[in-house]
C-alpha cells in the first residue's frame, strides 16, 4: 500500500507484492545479495554483513550460497568480537568442513579458533583434515589448502613455537609463490617472526616487498602493526609509536584495535615509560574483545611488576591464564605465579621445542 501511495498508484498492490516476491526467488538476485554482503565484510562493515546475512537466510539460496553465507556470518561476529557465537559456529561448521572437504569452510575455522585462543583446536583441523590435495588438483584448490597452513603459522607461533612457525612459514614459500593474494602477505607473516626474534632489520626488510593497496581493508592495520614490532625490536621507538598509531586508525576489526593498545604499550614500556604504559595496557585488557592477547597481558603484569604494584601484577597475570590459556604467554605466566604444572600447549603441539 505504501508503494503504491509513493508514485506506483497504477499498479495493484498485490502485483508489486508478487513482483518483489518473483524477484527474492530468482537466483541472481541472491547472487547480487550475496556479493554485496561479502564486499561488506570486506570493507569493515561488519554490522551491515550481519543484517544482510540475516534476510538472506529466509530466502531460499543455493547450497553453495548458503555455506558462503554462513562463513560470512561467522567472519562478522568474530570481528566484532562476538567470540562466544564465533567458536560455536566455527565448531559446527568444522564438522561440515571435514565431512564435505570444503576448503573454504576449513580457513574459516582455522581463523575463527585462532582469533579466539583455540590454538590447539586450529591445529586439529590440518591433522585431521580427510586427504589434502593432490599435486595435480586444480590450482583453487591447492591454493586454498596453502592458505590454510599458512594461517596456521600463527596458530604455532602463539603457542610459544617461534622457530617451529618459522620453519613451518619456510615450507610454504614455494606453494605461496603461485597464490598472489598470499604472497603479497607472505611477508608480512615473516616480518611479524623476525621481529619478535629479536631481528627487525630483517622484518623491516622483509615489509618491503608488500604492496599494500593489494592488501585486504581489514588488514591492513597489521602491516602497520608488524612495522611498529620491527621497529621496536630496534628500539625504534618514536617511529615504532607512530606506526602503531597509523595501525589504530586503519583498524576494522576489533581484535586489531586491542592488540594496537597492547602494542602502544609494549612501545610506551620499553621506552622507558612505565608510568605510561599501564594506560595502554588497561585500555587493551577492558577492551570488549578478549580473545588471544596473552602477550600483552603478560606484559602489562611485567610493566605492573617494575612498577612495585605486585599485586595488580599477578592479577593480570592470572588474566593470561584465564584469556589465554593455550599460549606460551600462558606458560610464562604460571612460571611468574609459581605454578609450574606442565604447560597444555606445549604437551599436544608437536614441533614446539618444550615438546621434544
Amino acid at each position: 500500500m505504501t508503494l503504491a501511495i509513493a508514485g506506483f498508484s497504477p499498479f495493484p498492490p498485490e502485483l508489486l507484492l508478487a513482483l518483489v516476491a518473483s524477484l527474492l526467488l530468482w537466483s541472481r538476485v541472491h547472487q547480487f545479495l550475496l556479493g554485496l554482503t561479502v564486499r561488506c565484510g570486506e570493507w569493515g562493515a561488519f554490522r551491515a554483513t550481519l543484517a544482510l546475512t540475516g534476510f538472506l537466510k529466509w530466502l531460499p539460496l543455493a547450497a553453495w550460497m548458503r555455506a558462503r553465507l554462513w562463513r560470512e556470518e561467522l567472519y562478522a561476529h568474530s570481528a566484532l568480537g562476538h567470540t562466544e557465537t564465533a567458536v560455536a559456529g566455527a565448531r559446527r561448521l568444522a564438522v561440515h568442513a571435514k565431512a564435505d572437504g570444503c576448503l573454504l569452510c576449513a580457513t574459516c575455522v582455522v581463523n575463527l579458533f585462532i582469533n579466539a585462543g583455540l590454538y590447539l583446536e586450529a591445529l586439529d583441523i590440518e591433522r585431521g583434515w580427510p586427504c589434502p590435495p593432490a599435486p595435480d588438483a586444480p590450482s583453487a584448490e591447492r591454493n586454498e589448502w596453502t592458505l590454510v597452513r599458512f594461517n596456521l603459522v600463527e596458530a604455532v607461533y602463539n603457542l610459544g613455537g617461534w622457530g617451529a612457525a618459522n620453519a613451518r612459514l619456510s615450507s610454504l614459500e614455494e606453494p605461496a609463490r603461485a597464490f598472489p593474494f598470499l604472497w603479497n602477505f607472505f611477508p608480512v607473516q615473516r616480518a611479524w617472526i623476525l621481529a619478535h626474534t629479536g631481528r627487525g632489520e630483517e622484518a623491516l626488510a622483509a615489509l618491503e616487498n608488500v604492496d599494500r593497496q593489494r592488501v585486504p581493508r581489514v588488514y591492513r592495520s597489521e602491516v602497520h602493526f608488524t612495522r611498529a614490532a620491527a621497529l621496536l625490536a630496534l628500539g625504534r621507538y618514536e617511529e615504532a609509536e607512530w606506526e602503531a598509531h597509523r595501525g589504530l586508525r586503519r583498524a576494522h576489526r576489533v581484535s586489531s584495535t586491542r592488540n594496537g593498545l597492547f602494542l602502544l604499550g609494549r612501545i610506551a614500556m620499553a621506552a622507558g615509560r612505565l608510568e605510561e604504559a599501564p594506560r595502554f595496557f588497561e585500555a587493551g585488557a577492558t577492551h570488549l574483545y578478549k580473545g588471544q592477547g596473552g602477550d600483552g597481558l603478560l606484559a602489562w603484569g611485567d610493566c605492573l611488576a617494575k612498577l612495585g604494584r605486585q599485586e595488580e601484577a599477578r592479577d593480570a597475570w592470572r588474566l593470561v591464564l584465564g584469556r589465554d590459556a593455550q599460549s606460551g604467554a600462558a606458560a610464562e605466566a604460571a612460571s611468574r605465579l609459581g605454578l609450574h604444572a606442565r604447560p597444555l600447549a606445549a604437551s599436544r603441539c608437536p614441533g614446539l621445542p618444550e615438546a621434544r
